[in-house]
């Protein structure tokens, strides 16, 4: 099923034995534009602590009661690696929390997580005791860099001669939690319409520029299917 990246962050956490919080933002890489970490906001019962999730802890998505369940339980998450509210997520970071609850390391294998094409838990043994050991070998280099969902919202899109709008949502497949389409609002203020643009469809992104180029020109654009809203998106896709 698809979703809106900002529909998900709408959404309660659930663990096993209650809630967590909401989400606060989402994590891809630029590479295979795949979710790879939530960033919750628990500051109700967990404060100053920056708690992150992968997809391969996510169970079910629940739209009706707009929840997402996690296989972990409440003492889990308190007791897993301790990261402040202002580090970033660093590789380092990333092989301490995927040792803790034995999430799948995606940067591993040629697969969209690594040894695997979706984020499972390698055994339900792995979620109950959370302190899976895999052989890793020193810090693997890594060619990719993963992204703010928040950030990259307002990122102006160009075609090969001219601007085409600005980054309004990303939509992600709940099996792969993948990024599916790039949605672009166009820049005519009056008359806005919207894009739906694969990832494979980008020429390059400049990330610190936010800037994102599109293959083809504003009158290929022009002859593409475009929407009024962005639901008219989802119901079309």
């Amino acid at each position: 099923m698809l979703y809106f990246s900002s529909e998900l962050k709408t959404y309660h956490v659930e663990a096993t034995d209650g809630e967590l919080g909401k989400i606060l933002d989402v994590y891809f890489d630029d590479k295979k534009w795949a979710v790879r970490y939530a960033v919750l906001d628990t500051r109700k019962w967990l404060p100053g602590r920056r708690v992150i999730l992968s997809p391969t802890a996510f169970v079910h998505l629940n739209k009706e009661e707009r929840k997402l369940e996690v296989v972990h339980d409440k003492e889990t998450v308190r007791n897993s690696p301790e990261i402040s509210e202002e580090s970033f997520i660093s590789s380092d970071i990333e092989h301490s929390l995927s040792g803790y609850y034995g999430w799948s390391r995606y940067w591993m294998g040629n697969m969209l997580w690594g040894e695997q094409e979706q984020p499972i838990l390698p055994t339900l043994e792995t979620a109950a005791t959370h302190g899976l050991e895999i052989e890793t070998q020193v810090t693997v280099p890594q060619d990719y860099g993963l992204r703010s969902e928040e950030e990259t919202l307002g990122f102006k899109v160009h075609a090969s001669d001219g601007g085409l709008g600005k980054v309004a949502d990303l939509i992600f497949d709940d099996e792969y939690w993948k990024v599916q389409y790039i949605i672009v609002q166009d820049n005519d203020v009056l008359e806005g319409s919207f894009y739906a643009i694969r990832p494979e469809d980008l020429q390059s992104v400049a990330w610190f520029e936010e800037d994102m180029y599109v293959k083809g020109s504003l009158a290929d654009f022009e002859i593409q299917k475009r929407y009024k809203t962005k639901d008219e998106i989802m119901v079309s896709l």
